[in-house]
C-alpha cells in the first residue's frame, strides 16, 4: 500500500473514530451497529496502515488498547482524592434513621437524593487529561492505591479519547471495574472443562483479572465499566448536583448506569430500593444494594465526612439472594492450617445469576446445629453476595438421607485427623507434606501483606508443588527462570519477572516477615506488636512462653501457637535457608524512641501528606498506642480534613488535639 501521507493520516483518523463509535455502541450499549466480517476487515486495514506508519499511531488507536509488555509490578499512587467507604444500612429501618438525620442535622424539610444500583465490583480512580485516558488506580487504603493504567486501558466499554464539543483539561471519575454474569458463567465453565479452579463470584475475576502482570489476560476477560462519580473537574463546568455531573459526563461517551434515579421523598426512595430489588435477578450484572447519595454538592460539602465515610451517603444492602436445591454430597477440604471444612456439592442452581455448585458448611457443629444430611433439600444462600453457603433445610421435603460423618483420615494425604480440645474443629497434623497445607502456606508467604511476591498465583505454585520442585517457601528462593519455563505457559519475561520480585522480597520489613511464616492466629495486627517488641529474629526464636505472653494483645493462646511454631525443626530450617539465601530483614525498631510510650492516640479526617497507614506505623514505631474511639484515656486526637465526632467528643473531655500542620513534629 503506497499512500500520501497526509491522506493516509485521515484515512486513519476516519478508521479510529469509526471502530471506536462501533466499540462504544456494542460494549457500552449493546449495540450491533455493523457485522463481524465487516468490523474485521476495518480493524484489519487500520493494523496495515499503522504497520506502515507506525509514527502516525495515536494513543485512542484501539490496536493500543492491549499492551505487548508484561508488567513488572504495580506502582503505588496516592490519591488526589481519597476513596472512603460508604456507610451501610442493612434494612429499612436504619435506612430511615439515616434519611431523618440527614435532614435534622442539615436543618432542611426536603433534601433530594440521588440513588444508584450498588455495583458489586472494584472501585476504580480514573484520570483524563486533555480528553485523553491518562491513568488508572485502585481504591487500596483509600489515601494509596495501585497503578493498574494498562490492565483498565484493556476494557472496550472504556473510551480512550472523550468525545463532545467542550472536553475538560482534567477529569478524575469514579467508577467500577465488574464482568456480566453471563461472561461470568462462561469463564467458569471453560476454566471446569480445563480442570481448573474456578472463580468463586464475577467481582473476584474482575479484581484478578485488574491486578494480572499481564494485560493480555485482563483483555479477555471481557470487563466493563460504570462511572458513578466526578471527583475533579475543570472550574467552568458548573454542576451543582450529583445527578448533573453524570449526565455531564455521559455526554463525554462514559457510561453510567440507566438505572440511576432522583428520589425526592422517602416513599420513592423505598419505592426505588424495592423495584430495583425486584429486577435484580434480572439484571446482567450483580448489584449488592442501592448507594443514595445527597444531589446537591453543596449540602455535601456542608455535611462533610467522617473519618471512614461521607456523612452525605450510605448504601441500603439486600438480603442475601437464595434458592432452593438438593445437596448430593458433602466433601472435606484442608485448610492452610491443616483445619478440615465440609463443603456441600450442590445440584448446581442459579442464585443472583450466578451458577453454584458448592457451599460451605463451615464445621460440624454447623452441620448438627442445622441438621444438615445429604440428599436434604436445602435453601443456600449467597452471604454479603459473595460465599454461598447453606442457610437450612427444607424439612417438608425431607426423605431418604444419609448422615455427615467426619472422615479419620486427612482427604488429602490419609494421616489421621486430630480433634482440636474443646472445639468442633479436626485437623490434619502433617503440615509438612500434606499438599493442599503445603500450597496454601506458600501461597500466604508471598501474599501482598507478607512478602508481596508478584506474580506467584495459586496456580503456578500448585505446579511447581505438584511437580515436586518446591516443597515449602524457603524454596522459592532457590527458583531458576529455566525451572519456571519450564512450566505450562510460562515464557521467558513473565518467568524473569517471577525470579526479580522473589530477589525484590529478600528486603523485608521483620513485622512482614513475622506475618509471612504463616503462625496460627498471628495476624498483620499481631505481627507488627511481635517486631516492635523483639529486637530480632533471633530473639523471636527462642523466646520463652512467659515472655510471649506478657506482650500487649499477645494472649496465651497465641503464645502457644508461637512457641510450638518454633519447637519445629523443619520451621527452624526453612527460616533458616530463607535467611541464607540472601534475606535482609529490616527491624525498624531499632530506630524505635520511647517518646511516646505510654500514649494513646486517636486519629479522625483524612491528611494530605500522610496515610492513615503511615500515621499508625510511626506512632507505634515510637512506642505509642493506636485505638479507634475516644475515651478519657485517650491521650491526644490527629485531627485532618473533615472530622468526624471524635473530634466533639475530645474537646468535651479535654484531650490534646493535633491538627496536620503540627503533625511532622511528632511524626
Amino acid at each position: 500500500m503506497s499512500l500520501d501521507k497526509e491522506a493516509t493520516k485521515k484515512k486513519l483518523r476516519l478508521l479510529i473514530d469509526k471502530i471506536n463509535y462501533y466499540n462504544s455502541q456494542y460494549h457500552t450499549y449493546d449495540s450491533s451497529k455493523i457485522d463481524d466480517f465487516k468490523y474485521d476487515k476495518l480493524y484489519a486495514e487500520l493494523k496495515e496502515i499503522e504497520s506502515q506508519f507506525p509514527e502516525l499511531i495515536t494513543d485512542d488507536s484501539p490496536t493500543r488498547r492491549v499492551g505487548s509488555k508484561i508488567l513488572t509490578g504495580f506502582a503505588k499512587v496516592k490519591h488526589s482524592h481519597p476513596m472512603l467507604s460508604l456507610a451501610n444500612a442493612a434494612n429499612f429501618d436504619e435506612f430511615s434513621a439515616f434519611y431523618d438525620k440527614t435532614h435534622l442535622d442539615l436543618k432542611q424539610k426536603k433534601i433530594q437524593f440521588y440513588a444508584e444500583p450498588k455495583f458489586d465490583g472494584l472501585a476504580i480512580s480514573i484520570t483524563y487529561l486533555d480528553g485523553k485516558y491518562y491513568s488508572a488506580v485502585t481504591r487500596g487504603d483509600g489515601q494509596t492505591g495501585e497503578d493498574v493504567t494498562a490492565n483498565v486501558k484493556t476494557i472496550k466499554s472504556l473510551p480512550l479519547k472523550l468525545t463532545g464539543k467542550k472536553i475538560p483539561k482534567t477529569l478524575v471519575l469514579r467508577a467500577e471495574v465488574y464482568m456480566t454474569l453471563n461472561d461470568f458463567n462462561l469463564l467458569n465453565e471453560k476454566l471446569t472443562k480445563e480442570n481448573k479452579k474456578t472463580f468463586a463470584n464475577p467481582r473476584n475475576v474482575a479484581a484478578g483479572s485488574i491486578r494480572q502482570l499481564d494485560p493480555n489476560i485482563a483483555s479477555q476477560r471481557n470487563l466493563q465499566i460504570f462511572f458513578h462519580g466526578v471527583l475533579e473537574i475543570d472550574n467552568s463546568f458548573t454542576n451543582s448536583s450529583q445527578s448533573s455531573s453524570l449526565q455531564t459526563i455521559k455526554s463525554f461517551g462514559l457510561q453510567i448506569c440507566t438505572h440511576n434515579k432522583v428520589i425526592n421523598n422517602l416513599k420513592e426512595a423505598k419505592d426505588y430500593y424495592d423495584s430495583i430489588n425486584s429486577i435484580r435477578n434480572t439484571l446482567p450484572y450483580e448489584i449488592d444494594g442501592i448507594v443514595y447519595k445527597i444531589n446537591n454538592y453543596d449540602l455535601q460539602k456542608i455535611y462533610g465526612f467522617t473519618s471512614k465515610a461521607p456523612r452525605w451517603a450510605i448504601a441500603y444492602k439486600f438480603q442475601s439472594a437464595e434458592g432452593l436445591t438438593l445437596l448430593k454430597d458433602v466433601t472435606f477440604q484442608v485448610g492452610r492450617t491443616g483445619v478440615i471444612t465440609p463443603v456441600a456439592e450442590l445440584v448446581p442452581i442459579s442464585i443472583g445469576g450466578v451458577l453454584v455448585s458448592r457451599a460451605t458448611l463451615h464445621n460440624m457443629n454447623e452441620i448438627i446445629k442445622k441438621d444438615i444430611m445429604i440428599n436434604d433439600k436445602v435453601f443456600v444462600k449467597r452471604a454479603g453476595d459473595v460465599i454461598p453457603e447453606i442457610d437450612r433445610v427444607c424439612f417438608q421435603q425431607r426423605k431418604k438421607t444419609t448422615k455427615v460423618i467426619m472422615p479419620k483420615l486427612c482427604p488429602a494425604c490419609g494421616t489421621s485427623l486430630v480433634k482440636i480440645s474443646n472445639q468442633s474443629i479436626y485437623k490434619c497434623p502433617n503440615e509438612l507434606t500434606c499438599e493442599p497445607q503445603i500450597i496454601q502456606s506458600i501461597q500466604h508467604f508471598a501474599s501482598r501483606k507478607a512478602m508481596n511476591i508478584i506474580g506467584l498465583g495459586e496456580s503456578i505454585i500448585e505446579s511447581l508443588v505438584q511437580n515436586k520442585i518446591i516443597s515449602n517457601y524457603s524454596d522459592l528462593y532457590s527458583l531458576k527462570i529455566k525451572t519456571l519455563m519450564s512450566l505450562d505457559r510460562m515464557a521467558l519475561q513473565s518467568s524473569t519477572n517471577i525470579i526479580n520480585s522473589i530477589n525484590k522480597s529478600k528486603n523485608i520489613s521483620f513485622d512482614k516477615f513475622i506475618y509471612s511464616l504463616g503462625i496460627r492466629e498471628v495476624g498483620v495486627t499481631t505481627a507488627k506488636m511481635l517486631a516492635n517488641h523483639f529486637p530480632n529474629i533471633k530473639d523471636f526464636i527462642n523466646s520463652k512462653k512467659e515472655n510471649l505472653e506478657s506482650i500487649k494483645d499477645v494472649g496465651p493462646i497465641v503464645a502457644e501457637n508461637i512457641y510450638k511454631y518454633f519447637l519445629s525443626k523443619q520451621n527452624i530450617k526453612n527460616i533458616n535457608k530463607v535467611r541464607k539465601s540472601g534475606l535482609s530483614i529490616v527491624y525498624e525498631n531499632l530506630n524505635r524512641s520511647e517518646e511516646l510510650d505510654g500514649s494513646t492516640f486517636v486519629i479522625t479526617g483524612t491528611f494530605e501528606k500522610y496515610s492513615r497507614i503511615e500515621i499508625e506505623e510511626k506512632i507505634i514505631s515510637k512506642g505509642g498506642k493506636v485505638t479507634s474511639s475516644i475515651s478519657k484515656s485517650t491521650s491526644k486526637l490527629l485531627v485532618g480534613k473533615n472530622p468526624g465526632s471524635k473530634h466533639e467528643k475530645a474537646l468535651e473531655l479535654n484531650i490534646d488535639i493535633i491538627l496536620e500542620k503540627d503533625l511532622s513534629k511528632l511524626l
